[in-house]
Parts: C-alpha cells; sequence; structure tokens
C-alpha cells in the first residue's frame, strides 16, 4: 500500500484536504502538512517524522509537495535520504493530480509507476480555455 503526504507554504496541503473531501469523500493513508508561518524548518520535519509514524503501515511513500526548491519539498528530499520506506518526492502538486491519485493509490503497490502518473496527471490537469468558432455548413434538402 502506498501512502500519500501532501504538503506546502501556508495552509496549501490542508486547503487540498478540505477540497478533495469536498470531492471525494475522506481518503485514508493521506497526510497533510502544512508549512506555517510561524514553523521553522525544524517544526516542520517534525511534522513530516509525525506523518510518517501515521503512514507505517503502508508500504512505501508518494510526497506531493508545492514548489520545487522551497522549504516543504527540500525537507522531503532529506527525509527521504534519511529512511528505510522506499518514498518518491514531486513538487507542482494541483487538485487534479491529488483527486486521481487519491483515487488509485489504494489500486496499485507499484511506487514508481505512481509517481510517473502523478506527473502526467498534473501536467494534464493544466488547461487554457479558448473560443472555438464553427463555420456553418449550408445543407441541402433530400439525400
Amino acid at each position: 500500500m502506498i501512502g500519500l503526504i501532501i504538503s506546502g507554504h501556508g495552509n496549501f496541503a490542508s486547503g487540498l484536504h478540505t477540497s478533495l473531501k469536498l470531492i471525494v469523500g475522506e481518503s485514508n493513508n493521506i497526510e497533510y502538512v502544512d508549512f506555517e508561518e510561524t514553523d521553522s524548518i525544524e517544526d516542520l520535519r517534525k511534522k513530516y517524522y509525525n506523518s510518517l509514524e501515521n503512514l507505517d503501515n503502508c508500504d512505501s511513500i508518494l510526497a506531493l509537495s508545492d514548489l520545487a526548491g522551497g522549504s516543504p519539498f527540500k525537507t522531503l528530499v532529506e527525509i527521504k535520504t534519511e529512511i528505510e520506506k522506499p518514498m518518491e518526492v514531486v513538487s507542482g502538486t494541483n487538485l487534479p493530480m491529488i483527486l486521481e491519485i487519491s483515487m488509485s493509490k489504494d489500486f496499485s503497490n507499484d511506487l514508481n509507476s505512481l509517481t510517473e502518473s502523478s506527473i502526467e496527471i498534473g501536467k494534464n490537469g493544466i488547461v487554457k480555455f479558448d473560443f472555438l468558432v464553427h463555420e456553418e455548413i449550408e445543407v441541402e434538402d433530400g439525400i
């Protein structure tokens, strides 16, 4: 079983949690870690290790953060090197990514596949709206 840690600056993670809960209900084996303004890096590390303890029943961890290079991301990368459990760290998390992964993670034990899938889903979740103009086609009576 694969566990998820979702993290980011401010209330990024808890905001995604409320959105996910509204759309698909509560999901198991997901931890949400906010890096709040008053938190030190050490506070953040403690939150991550607490989340890992809560996900102790999971064979591997997919950790999703908001911004590559930010403190939540860098701290997750450091923790990845410190633990024995397989763990992948991905940044650029968005709601379409979380929705799909939360519903599919329980059907896969392949961390690499789930990680690659999460990246592809995240990219595909970014779209631009464009108006399309359709030309009218004249239709003649008869066959």
